[in-house]
Parts: C-alpha cells; sequence; structure tokens
C-alpha cells in the first residue's frame, strides 16, 4: 500500500502497512533503542472502532495468550502485546515472503502448478508447527490443548529463503481461553474445516490435519477442493465425504502420495493420521531421496524467481518508510497536556468527628468552605479539551542554508538571478520548490563571483560553505625611465590587425511555442526567439517552461568559431495530478461525515478526493459531536483526520 504515511504507535514506527480487514490491520513495524539496535517486526492491531467490541477484544487477548506460549520455527513468534490509545495490538515476528494462497494465485496467472516437491515440503513444515502447538504444555506439564481451527492457505507463510510458518492464532481453542465458543457457532473458514467441525463436533488436533489435507490437496492440483456456491453446499460436500483424489484432477500426482492426501483428509477420524507427526512422516517419505534442507534451497530460488517484482517493491517502500521512521525518531518530542481535575459530580457530607472546642471547628469550616471555592473556580476555568489529530502532509519545499566566508565580504545572493538577499555571510531560506538546475551566484566586491547549480529536495536542508576568492590584482604599470639622451628611434612594427570578437547567436524555439527561456539563470524571453548575447566557446544553462507542461532543462555548447546554434524541444504535456487519500475516524464512536457542506459517508471513512482543501465535518447528534477543520489533500498522499 504505497500511500501509507509511517507513523509512530507507541513505543514503535510503522514503516509500511501489509494488510487491512473489516476487524484488524497488519503493518510492517520498527522498534529502536541504544546505541543504534533496531528490530523489524510486525504490528497487528484492532481497529479503533472495535476496541468496545468485548467478544472479539476477548478473542484477540487469547490469539496473543496462546500465541506467546508456541516458541517453535515453524510458528510466527509473538514479542508483545498491549494497548496504544484505543487500539490493542500484538507485535510479532516479521516473514519476509507470502502465503500459499499468493503463491497458487501467482501461479496460476502463469498457468502452472506449483512443483510436488514444494507442496511435499510445505505441507511437511507446517504440520511439525501444528504437532508442536497440539502437543504443548503448561509448566505443570499439563497439555494445553491447543488447536488453531483455522489452517488456510492464507495462514501457511513461505518466506523468500524457503521457510515455512503457520500464523493467526486468532480463533485458536486452547484450555486457558478467555473467549469461548457458543455451542453451534462455527468458527473458521467453511472451505477448511473438517468433517466434524461442519457438523459442530469435538475439535481437536486431526481437524488442523484435515486442513491441512486440503491445503495439499490444492498445492497438486491449483483447484480449491470445497469450493461451492454456498456456504451451506460448502459444509454438506465436506461432510459427505465424496470428493476426487489429487491424481484425479493432476493424472501426474504419484499414486502413492495421492494416497498420502486422501488418508489427511479421510471424513473418519479413526482413518485419518492420528496427528500432525504422523501425517508429517509420511510426507517425508514421499520426499525421499530429497531432504528437507535441499527442498528449501530449491524453494528459495522458486520465490526469488516468481516474486522478483514484488520483491524489489516491497524492499523499497521498506527502505523508504525506515527513512521517515528516523525523521520522526529525530523530531523533538511535544511537552506534556496540561492535566484538568474535574470539580466531584455531587458531594458526599461526612459528620465530623467530636471536637473539644467550637474555634478548631470554626476553622475547619472556614478551610473547607475555601477549598470548595477554590475547587469550584478551577472547574469554571477548566477548558473542554477535545484532541484532534491530523497527520501533517508532506513537505513540499526545501531549505538552503548558506555560510559565506570570508565572514566580512557583505555578499550578495541571487538565486536563478533574482536578488534574496544583500550584504550577507549567513543566509536560510525555507521555502525552495523541488529543482534539480536552480542557478546560485555570489558576488562580493573585490571578490570572484561564485556560481553553481543546485539540487533542492522536498523536505531536505541543502547547507552550502562559499569560499569566495579574491579578485586578481592587475600588475603595476612600469616605472618611468630616468632622464637621459634619448635612444634613436626604433622603426615602427607593421601594424598587427587585431582578431574581431567573434558573434554567436542562438535560436531557441519550443513546440508548443510560446514557452519562457531561462538562459544561465536568467529570462531572456520566449520561444520562438532568436539571442544574440552567446558567448564563442561557452556552455549555457537553458531552461524552457510553459504552463501545462514539464519544464525542459538542457545544455547548449556555442562553438569555438561562433555562428548560429538551433535549439529546439519538444514539451511534453504535464500529467494530471494523482488524486489524494481522506481517511476519517472518531475514537471511541462514530459520526456522519461532511465534505464542503456535503453528506459522503459515516466513520471510519476513507475516500479518493482530487488535491486541494476542503471543509470536513464529523457530526453526531446524541453524542454532542459537531466539529468542522479545514484539510489539505496532496496528490498521491494519505491525509488522516481524527478526532
Amino acid at each position: 500500500m504505497s500511500s501509507f504515511a509511517p507513523q509512530e504507535f507507541g513505543r514503535y514506527y510503522l514503516v509500511d502497512k501489509i494488510a487491512v480487514g473489516g476487524m484488524a490491520e497488519v503493518f510492517k513495524a520498527k522498534s529502536y533503542a541504544e546505541r543504534g539496535f533496531e528490530k523489524l517486526l510486525v504490528i497487528k492491531r484492532i481497529l479503533g472502532h472495535l476496541s468496545d467490541n468485548t467478544e472479539f477484544v476477548d478473542m484477540f487477548i487469547d490469539e496473543a495468550k496462546i500465541s506467546v506460549e508456541l516458541q517453535h520455527a515453524n510458528i510466527v513468534q509473538i514479542y508483545d502485546f498491549g494497548k496504544a490509545g484505543d487500539n490493542y495490538y500484538i507485535a510479532m515476528e516479521c516473514v519476509e515472503g507470502k502465503d500459499v494462497k499468493s503463491i497458487l494465485r501467482k501461479l496460476a496467472q502463469r498457468r502452472k502448478l506449483m512443483p510436488q516437491e514444494y507442496a511435499a515440503f510445505i505441507a511437511h513444515e507446517a504440520c511439525k508447527g501444528l504437532d508442536y502447538a497440539h502437543k504443548k504444555t503448561n509448566l505443570s506439564g499439563e497439555p494445553l490443548n491447543i488447536v488453531h481451527r483455522d489452517i488456510s492457505p492464507s495462514n501457511v507463510l513461505v518466506s523468500y529463503t524457503g521457510e515455512i510458518k503457520i500464523a493467526d492464532f486468532g480463533i485458536a481453542k486452547a484450555q486457558n481461553s478467555v473467549y469461548n465458543t457458543k455451542d453451534g457457532v462455527l468458527k473458521g473458514k467453511f472451505e477448511y474445516m473438517s468433517p466434524e467441525q461442519a457438523r459442530g463436533g469435538l475439535v481437536t488436533g486431526q481437524s488442523d490435519v484435515f486442513a491441512c489435507g486440503i491445503i495439499l490437496h490444492e498445492m497438486l492440483t491449483g483447484r480449491r477442493l470445497f469450493k461451492t456456491d454456498s456456504d451451506v453446499a460448502t459444509l454438506e460436500l465436506i461432510k459427505s465425504g465424496k470428493y476426487p483424489t489429487p491424481r484425479e484432477v493432476n493424472p501426474t500426482v504419484p499414486a502413492a502420495l495421492d494416497a498420502v492426501v486422501m488418508r489427511a483428509l479421510s471424513s473418519d477420524p479413526a482413518e485419518r493420521f492420528a496427528d500432525a507427526r504422523a501425517f508429517q512422516v509420511a510426507l517425508l517419505e514421499q520426499m525421499y531421496p530429497q531432504t528437507p534442507d535441499v527442498i528449501r534451497d530449491h524453494l528459495r530460488l522458486f520465490m526469488e524467481e516468481l516474486f522478483a517484482d514484488e520483491i524489489a517493491a516491497e524492499r523499497e517502500r521498506l527502505a523508504a518508510g525506515s527513512r521517515a521512521a528516523e525523521g520522526l525518531r529525530a523530531r523533538p518530542k511535544p511537552a506534556p497536556p496540561e492535566s484538568w481535575t474535574e470539580a466531584p459530580s455531587q458531594q458526599t457530607a461526612v459528620p465530623p468527628p467530636p471536637a473539644p472546642s467550637r474555634a478548631p471547628l470554626l476553622l475547619a469550616g472556614v478551610a473547607v468552605a475555601l477549598l470548595a471555592a477554590l475547587v469550584a473556580f478551577f472547574t469554571l476555568q477548566a477548558p473542554d479539551v477535545r484532541v484532534v489529530e491530523v497527520d501533517r502532509p508532506a513537505p513540499t519545499t526545501g531549505t538552503l542554508q548558506l555560510v559565506i566566508e570570508p565572514a566580512g565580504a557583505a555578499a550578495r545572493v541571487l538565486l536563478d538571478g533574482a536578488e534574496v538577499a544583500q550584504g550577507v555571510s549567513h543566509f536560510t531560506t525555507q521555502d525552495l520548490a523541488p529543482d534539480d538546475g536552480l542557478l546560485l551566484r555570489v558576488e562580493a566586491a573585490g571578490y570572484a563571483a561564485h556560481e553553481e547549480a543546485l539540487q533542492v529536495v522536498a523536505g531536505e536542508r541543502l547547507r552550502l560553505r562559499v569560499v569566495l576568492k579574491p579578485e586578481p590584482v592587475s600588475a603595476p604599470a612600469p616605472r618611468a625611465p630616468e632622464p637621459g639622451p634619448a635612444p634613436a628611434p626604433a622603426p615602427a612594427p607593421a601594424a598587427e590587425a587585431r582578431p574581431a570578437e567573434l558573434s554567436a547567436t542562438v535560436r531557441f524555439t519550443s513546440n508548443p511555442a510560446g514557452a519562457d527561456v531561462k538562459v544561465d539563470g536568467k529570462k531572456v524571453g520566449q520561444t520562438p526567439l532568436t539571442w544574440s548575447a552567446a558567448k564563442a566557446g561557452a556552455t549555457h544553462k537553458v531552461e524552457y517552461a510553459l504552463s501545462g507542461h514539464e519544464t525542459a532543462r538542457f545544455s547548449v555548447e556555442v562553438p569555438e568559431g561562433g555562428g548560429a546554434v538551433a535549439a529546439d524541444r519538444a514539451l511534453k504535456a504535464a500529467q494530471a495530478a494523482a488524486p489524494g487519500t481522506l481517511q476519517v475516524s472518531v475514537r471511541g464512536g462514530w459520526g456522519d461525515v461532511w465534505i464542503d457542506g456535503k453528506k459522503v459517508d459515516q466513520t471510519p471513512y476513507t475516500g479518493k478526493m482530487p488535491a486541494g482543501t476542503y471543509t470536513v465535518r464529523v457530526v453526531n447528534g446524541e453524542a454532542g459531536l459537531d466539529d468542522s477543520r479545514k484539510v489539505t489533500i496532496l496528490p498521491g498522499e494519505t491525509t488522516r483526520l481524527s478526532l
């Protein structure tokens, strides 16, 4: 998701968005510590508007509690669980790769099947992780009875280095679960349920074995095994036990491997593999004489070739996001907001203890009255504070900072021929438009002028140290000869003809015509134009600028012998600015979204909009929310408004 803007999230920095669903979103993130330590990980967080959904939060907490118990090479590792703002999150291992679902889709686009050795290897490694989870015990040796219940192609990850990992224990069943599924409620994807799960019966580790068998069947055939027109028909097909073998769909599947798949897919658990370990051993025999290590290395090369473009794009986004995170870390932290103490909604009278005399009671009464008055005063003065977070738009200008030496030179600074400072030794400007051909000229009396082409990048500071060199001193006039007899006049030499200054002209033309022409940073006219101030043997920097077209920058070399030079350029039409994205949300609630007086939707709202400035209004009459904000949308960027 290239439009994602990196952001700070608790003690982490989100650098790239991986996916977003109806209930949670997933990001690549980084954490930092002392002396340059940093770690790449994945943050999965509940969407803000679901934080009040007790059932979903309990299920999310279950995922964290179950997964953190599992430390295995074939299971995605959990590092942290917490809450930042209104969002619960899980920090977990980052697996650079794709899930099996993405791999099968990519192969389908190329009209290819997954090589059988890779299909068997992926299922073999997944079974290793499942067997570990199924047999996991607590510190007392008591089984945790963990069952994944959602083994599907999207939850089996294949890294670009050939490693296999199981992810998302979001609806896993375990002995210590906080969230318990109600009787008769099916949890998981219908197309990957076991027959006993489809009937609402007892779910054990053998249900995960059946689901793993479905994935292996689909990897070998390239077809969905239980895809039908409706969920009811899918469940009935699973319970029937009548479905094709892999060999019936793909005759190249060996008979022995076909038998292993169908045993895993037995509708009767008694005839199925007893556990994931037995399934794994059977697959290991099918891979012989190759070993898992050899196949893993081949799978790495397969993944690198299949997803070459995606790998390059992901690395570019990660690098850009990491740079942005470093910039966020470098920003000064804002001062903590002032805290306000609210007055109590009601006062409770507490009878005072018996006092030995009336004077202390009188003083106590005065003190209580004074305290009540102070509380009332500060309560009335406390403002109703609403925190509005608006992401800063991406920078559109750069900064130039000059240090000119020697310090007493009192220099004049020009940019593209326009004077921007006079009599200075230090100069800073912060609103330069991005430009890779900006001409800087620094002049000072008694010094040779300094010229330099600059490249200005949006959001960056360009620091330059300019050292001016003194102008060369002309040689002193020769001393007059001493008086004496005048020498005989020498014969006058023949007069030599002094060469006339060579003339040179440049003919500037463009298609379309009418472009502004700058030569060495100074505007000289519009195309078509014949410029007669060219210098023989010189190289001039030229710029054509025409509204609605891309600016053309190039150089013109004038021959040593002068003459006429043609400079013709075809100008490209400027591309229309890409739309931006607006996201509006209300923490802990919702609201109707109005844009420039027109109601568009309810929060959470995401919409594409042309670049520009808009008035966004969010209204929820029941909650007393009616807030308007000016929001600027930038091309290709995402602007977020959170109330």
